[in-house]
């Protein structure tokens, strides 16, 4: 055989050797319930994977043999070929080393394979179910002896695996809900329940910022006054610095502590919360995961956990009700209740919470704002502008005015809101009917 087509045929084998032996760890590590979902929305090539993934004995046998009669025959014919160029005590020490980088290229892409398992396996499928009619009478042999080997060792049948990946489950959940409104939103609290494991307390903490705060030296009087206006059950203590959380004022304990000095005719205008704080505080890192958090808080009988970043200064508050909330929806908190964050004055003009998240001002009026580091539409105004900004400050962003209406040294209270254009705003009055 000529030199140059050997060697061709070589590579060839190199070729089949790697998508034999990638198919197979590709096919193995593929979850099932992807290649099926892909399969229902017609693609032919996931239609070919699944149905070797049904028959997983089936694509093991056929992928051994093409991988050894792959690796055989290209190793031979590289033997032959150094032993013509190099004689045969040289060409048969070469060819021996060639192995070595062999062994390594095939670890290489089958780690390539297995890292894009479902998008490889969709790939070679076709290729491995011809091949399987190619090798039929060998491949059956293979897979009769291995189902028989495992019912002769373990005393059962094969059973098929009944391991579902969170992956899996999502595939599975799009696939059964779609055209469903009821089914989407179960979809999207499952879609919650596996995302919760990775959420931090920093995402789900309401800032400090946000927060009604009381510094410890507040009389009983004022804090009564206080906590009656808002309505709040706790409200965070702090000493010399807001970051500085000391205890938690809870509302039962104050209106206690007064009655009580009520009875003993103590003035409350002389008297500082200090009296009736509870100072246990529940401190919990800024990376702490949100399911460990809530056990935490539940195994403690803990309503709220003061979150504090690496410096230990306090940036936020969680509540059992914001964990929950990352599962079931929105709920209307302690810190909530009642509060909207927009309202329309007229055709086109709405005066806006600075809380307000980006997204729900753009699905409220149908606008779009640039991505960025901020969340809220006073952090938006914040990174535009560089700094706070002032009141009665106005800014313009793609036709839509902003006026600043209320702000602080600190963030943005409220804006107003002026859109250019209302012809097509149905949609954005529905929202707010």
């Amino acid at each position: 055989m000529n030199t140059y087509l050997t060697i061709a045929v070589i590579l060839i084998c190199f070729l089949l050797e790697a998508l034999y032996s990638g198919g197979e760890i590709a096919l193995i590590s593929s979850d099932i319930n992807k290649i099926r979902f892909f399969a229902r929305r017609g693609s032919f090539s996931a239609g070919q994977a699944l149905k070797l993934l049904e028959r997983p004995e089936w694509f093991i046998s056929t992928t051994i043999i093409g991988t050894n009669l792959a690796i055989v025959t290209g190793s031979t014919l590289a033997t032959g070929v150094f032993i013509d160029l190099f004689g045969p005590v040289h060409g048969e020490k070469i060819s021996f080393f060639i192995i070595l980088p062999t062994l390594l290229a095939m670890i290489i892409y089958r780690s390539v394979f297995q890292e894009y398992a479902e998008t490889m396996a969709m790939k070679v499928a076709f290729f491995i179910r011809v091949s399987s009619v190619i090798f039929y009478p060998a491949a059956s042999a293979i897979a009769a002896v291995s189902r028989w080997t495992v019912r002769f060792s373990t005393g059962r049948k094969v059973k098929k695996s009944s391991y579902i990946t969170k992956e899996g489950l999502k595939y599975i959940l799009r696939a059964k809900t779609e055209g469903s409104d009821i089914l989407k939103t179960e979809r999207e609290m499952v879609s919650r329940v596996f995302d919760f494991s990775e959420i931090t307390a920093s995402k789900i903490m309401v800032p400090i910022s946000a927060l009604t705060t009381l510094p410890v030296t507040t009389s009983l009087s004022d804090a009564a006054r206080i906590v009656s206006a808002k309505k709040y059950l706790r409200i965070p203590v702090y000493s010399g610095e807001v970051f500085n959380i000391v205890g938690i004022l809870h509302y039962f304990d104050l209106m206690e502590f007064l009655h009580t000095r009520k009875d003993e005719s103590l003035p409350s205008d002389q008297e500082t919360i200090a009296s009736c704080l509870q100072t246990n505080v529940f401190f919990v890192p800024e990376t702490k995961k949100a399911g460990e958090l809530l056990i935490d808080m539940q195994r403690k009988r803990e309503h709220m956990a003061v979150v504090v970043d690496e410096y230990g200064g306090a940036i936020g508050i969680v509540t059992g009700e914001d964990i929950r909330e990352e599962i079931v929806g929105s709920i209307n908190d302690e810190y909530t209740a009642g509060e909207k964050l927009y309202k329309k004055i007229a055709a086109g003009k709405y005066l806006v919470s600075g809380r307000m998240g980006i997204a729900d001002l753009e699905q409220l009026l149908l606008i779009k704002l640039p991505a960025g580091d901020y969340e809220t539409i006073g952090g938006f105004l914040m990174y535009k502008l560089g700094r706070v900004p002032r009141r009665k400050e106005k800014t313009n962003y793609g036709g839509i005015n902003f006026i600043i209406e209320n702000a602080d040294q600190k963030s943005v209270k409220e804006v107003l809101l002026i859109l250019p254009d209302q012809s097509d705003r149905e949609f954005a009055e529905s929202k707010e009917a």
